[in-house]
């Protein structure tokens, strides 16, 4: 049989645009429905009283700058976390004349936290911050304020815990018994170094100051506050042991030690340990430590002359 191929050809496109046919309407689009708006550039407002209103206000814009607080050195105001971590209850490396700071955040108390301090006034040793010049707006000031006021709480709604280190001994001070001689100046330590023992003559009475500091126990309520004295700088196991007593001089609270030179021989260096517990500790701090290079354990030190 002889086929027509034109007409094959009519009857197959015949079959396939009716197979391509549709009819009815098509299924419903559960988006369509969707009203998406413009959008909101800020759809979230934080509260310029917490830390991240105040780190997206005030840290972000005045302070994170390179070569400052960009994690150069602290306080580290790169993050929200890394600026709460270094300001509260973080102890502070630069104090006014007074000391009259302990924490760059002290939560609840704004007056005496060295945050506001830094960036409501400034002096020669202290300058305002930010370094640019360009101050803090008054009222993101007083937002800084109500965060610490309220506990200077983090991103997360927590609270800062006090941190509770071991005792600082921060150095001694030698003076006669009405403290208007002192011993242990450059001067009138052998051969005019500073690291070696400093001279005392027999029968002298003295006072030895030791400046200590803690960061959660006031200073009159630290206890052991001991001075030992040796003939070896490494072993006080044998050591003469003198009692401590509290004093409030000028402003400062300090430890003072008695310590008559009559007791021992001319000729013999006293090697000096002051031992200190804030109550919370099992190990009495202690200054000078063993580990410490003998340059510590001279300095602490004084040679009884004739």
């Amino acid at each position: 049989m002889k086929y027509d191929h034109r007409l094959l050809f009519l009857v197959l496109t015949g079959f396939v645009f009716a197979g391509c046919d549709r009819t009815g309407d098509p299924p419903v689009n559960p988006y369509d429905a969707v009203d998406y708006g413009v959008g909101d550039a800020n759809p979230y407002a934080s509260d310029p009283t917490s830390i991240v209103g105040i780190y997206e206000n005030v840290f972000q814009v005045y302070c994170d700058n390179p070569g400052c607080h960009d994690g150069t050195f602290e306080p580290d105001f790169r993050s929200i976390q890394s600026s709460w971590s270094t300001l509260v209850y973080h102890s502070i490396n630069k104090n006014t004349a007074d000391s009259a700071y302990d924490f760059r955040v002290l939560p609840g108390n704004a007056d005496n936290s060295m945050l506001m301090r830094r960036i409501t006034q400034g002096d020669a040793a202290l300058q305002q911050m930010p370094a640019t010049g360009q101050v803090v707006p008054p009222n993101e000031v007083e937002n800084i304020r109500t965060w610490i006021n309220n506990g200077a709480l983090d991103m997360f709604g927590n609270a800062g815990t006090l941190p509770n280190n071991e005792p600082q001994i921060l150095g001694y001070v030698a003076y006669n018994s009405n403290f208007t001689q002192r011993y242990d100046e450059t001067d009138n330590r052998v051969d005019s170094l500073l690291t070696n023992p400093f001279q005392v003559a027999a029968g002298t009475d003295m006072n030895i100051v030791f400046l200590v500091e803690d960061d959660s126990t006031a200073i009159q309520n630290l206890q052991v506050n001991q001075l030992k004295l040796s003939l070896d700088m490494n072993d006080f196991s044998a050591a003469a042991t003198i009692n401590a007593n509290f004093f409030s001089i000028g402003g400062f609270d300090i430890w003072v030690a008695p310590v008559n030179s009559g007791n021992f021989n001319v000729g013999e260096t006293l090697f000096m340990r002051y031992y200190v517990n804030d109550g919370d500790h099992a190990f009495n701090t202690e200054f000078p430590r063993d580990d410490l290079p003998d340059a510590y354990k001279t300095y602490s030190a004084f040679i009884v002359t004739p």
